[in-house]
């Protein structure tokens, strides 16, 4: 294809996405669009991380409802609440006024966990890792297993960014008809309730 032609496809596109609801171009391009994530907050945390597909994930870092403005399965916003090693040795993270799960024995060996509150789903994923190997696990996409994530946070600001090797395969697989990820109908900025939860900043 002649660069002029990608262009003009391209263009195709990125007019049909926002012009054509949830059709089958629309959809295409959302699915494109879930490759990579990335956000940048105005602080709330402090340490780094790091996640190698949801199985291994290595946490220094402590934030509580850290509101990230940018890319992430298909919202512009989301909060996280995080305890990597050492404060996950006792502590366990809470997002927004929802009740602090409760906490077990075995959590001393606890080296992260993590809670996210996206606009888009009903409930909060949470992820636990003990001695690193993912030990327990709730509201997790099926595509999102493979997600390859860095984050930084800082009292005055943090990043994050994410490849996600499953929605290119979603993509791909969009392109001959097929759905893996189920969300071909799930568009842009659709909150949903999230009984207990504060309300995210606007």
């Amino acid at each position: 294809m002649s660069p002029r032609r990608a262009v003009r496809a391209a263009c195709v596109l990125a007019a049909a996405a926002l012009l054509g609801g949830c059709a089958w171009p629309a959809a295409r391009w959302r699915d494109f669009t879930d490759i990579a994530s990335f956000g940048i907050s105005a602080g709330s945390g402090l340490g780094a991380r790091a996640t190698v597909t949801r199985l291994l994930a290595v946490e220094a870092i402590a934030e509580k409802d850290e509101t990230f403005y940018g890319w992430n399965s298909r919202n512009f916003r989301w909060t996280s609440s995080s305890y990597g090693i050492p404060f996950s040795l006792w502590r366990v993270p809470s997002v927004g006024r929802e009740k602090t799960p409760e906490r077990h024995w075995f959590d001393i060996f606890t080296t992260s966990r993590r809670r996210t509150l996206f606009p888009n789903r009903p409930t909060v994923e949470d992820r636990r890792h003990t001695l690193f190997i993912l030990s327990g696990a709730d509201a997790i996409a099926g595509v999102d297993w493979l997600n390859i994530e860095v984050g930084i946070s800082a009292l005055f600001g943090g990043l994050e960014i994410s490849i996600k090797p499953g929605e290119m395969g979603d993509f791909f697989a969009g392109l001959i008809g097929l759905d893996p990820a189920g969300d071909d109908e799930r568009c842009y900025g659709v909150d949903v309730p999230h009984p207990s939860q504060e309300p995210l900043p606007k």
